[in-house]
């Protein structure tokens, strides 16, 4: 019975599991999100040309200062060089080269499938020698074009760079596109429809407080009116301004919504509160959510349902984000590519959004990921999720997602700051 059940379970795997896409198929869909990819792709490549440009000054500066044996130039053919300017070249290479291929991996071509590092490292590498030497050979020949026209050989010589540079850029793109990197097609979510009568009796709400009396009382509301049997956990870190006396008043008459005071505790944090919550959650699962409404309660049922299909965790992941100036996506963008390469490297779990501070858990998985990392924890942190995910092995966790637009803050402000953007980067890599 157990074999037919592990047979079962095996064929079903392989049917779920989508076919490698073929070359020809890969070249025939350059066009789906082809500008998109090659926006994200050019802007990881000016970064790359920085990373190398500032690589090969610093492996000069540096050997320079050790030695200067290094420094006696040779003559091969037409060439001209020392030992000090190759391995300057170099590591400028590697470290450009590593650097895109990562950047490209998380961001560029995120939607790809996974394939082993060291073959996908050595197709991209393979693809920018051939760059390369593309870059090389179109220079040399339209600086000789352009010096026709442009008396100044520098002048026509950062010319013909420029445009070697584009035609470059363009032909490392679609050869990682269409050989490197095998990106998945999006298949359209099919929109998950919460019954009006559900029973929320095996969940249990979670949000971290912090002064959020004006926004408290109309989620406890909400969530009492909306979600039938559900519990609630207000994990509260020592407010001043009436939440705390909220939240007693209206657990007078709903027993199932209950107060963490953390007030005494010695160490204060959101991630800490989220944790002491998870720990005394009894129910099957529990749905982490802010109070001050950027998370929309109405999408709590959703995750729920995701929840009961299996997943460990399911994401809210942030489809889309109005209002948000440049210099806030920018930043959220930066803190993205970091999170995503820190789960890479530790080989864990992950998702589309990795900064989301909305998602859903299996409660006793995630405790058992909580008590294998005791220490593993940023405590005074604000990214929980990303935490958990982290500690959690890749092939052993199930993640599904449910989209959502970032609602601007209705009220109250918001208790983001620099220091937990620091205890974000300790956490990422500790």
């Amino acid at each position: 019975m157990q074999d037919e059940e592990a047979e079962l379970k095996k064929e079903k795997e392989i049917k779920e599991k989508p076919s490698r896409t073929s070359v020809k198929a890969r070249f025939k869909r350059l066009g789906a999100g082809f500008k998109y990819r090659l926006f994200k792709f050019t802007i990881v490549s000016l970064i790359g040309l920085g990373i190398n440009l500032a690589a090969l000054a610093l492996t000069e500066f540096v050997i320079g200062k050790i030695t200067t044996v290094l420094d006696v130039e040779y003559t091969y053919w037409i060439f001209k060089f020392t030992i000090k300017g190759l391995i300057a070249i170099a590591m400028g290479i590697a470290a450009a080269t590593t650097s895109n291929y990562i950047l490209n991996k998380l961001w560029t071509f995120s939607g790809s499938r996974d394939e082993r590092v060291g073959t996908q490292f050595i197709k991209y590498a393979i693809v920018g020698a051939s760059g390369a030497v593309l870059k090389y050979l179109l220079t040399t020949t339209f600086t000789k074009q352009f010096h026709k026209v442009v008396p100044n050989i520098d002048n026509a010589t950062l010319a013909a760079s420029a445009f070697a540079f584009v035609i470059t850029v363009f032909w490392n793109y679609m050869w990682n596109e269409v050989w490197t990197f095998d990106v998945l097609e999006k298949i359209p979510e099919e929109p998950i429809v919460v019954p009006p009568n559900m029973d929320f009796r095996d969940i249990t709400l979670i949000t971290p407080t912090f002064n959020e009396n004006e926004n408290i009382g109309p989620l406890m509301e909400h969530m009492n009116e909306n979600y039938k049997g559900i519990k609630l956990i207000v994990a509260d870190d020592g407010s001043q301004d009436g939440t705390r006396e909220q939240v007693h008043k209206f657990s007078e008459t709903n027993p199932d919504f209950i107060l963490l005071d953390r007030e005494t505790e010695e160490i204060h944090g959101l991630t800490i509160s989220v944790l002491d919550a998870i720990k005394m959650t009894e129910t099957k699962y529990y749905v982490v959510i802010d109070c001050d409404f950027q998370h929309p309660p109405e999408k709590v049922g959703e995750i729920a349902i995701r929840l009961r299909e299996g997943y460990q965790f399911v994401i809210g992941e942030r489809d889309e984000i109005p209002d948000w100036p440049f210099s806030r996506r920018v930043i959220s963008w930066g803190a993205s590519v970091i999170g995503k390469f820190s789960h890479w490297i530790h080989r864990s779990a992950s998702c589309g959004d990795v900064m989301s501070g909305f998602f859903g858990g299996e409660t006793e998985y995630s405790k058992m990921v909580i008590e294998k990392h005791p220490k593993g924890f940023r405590p005074k942190g604000y990214k929980i999720m990303f935490e958990l995910l982290k500690h959690s092995r890749k092939k052993e966790t199930k993640v599904g997602r449910v989209g959502y637009v970032f609602n601007p803050r209705v009220r109250g402000e918001s208790k983001i700051s620099k220091k937990h953007i620091f205890e974000f980067l300790k956490s990422a890599f500790p």
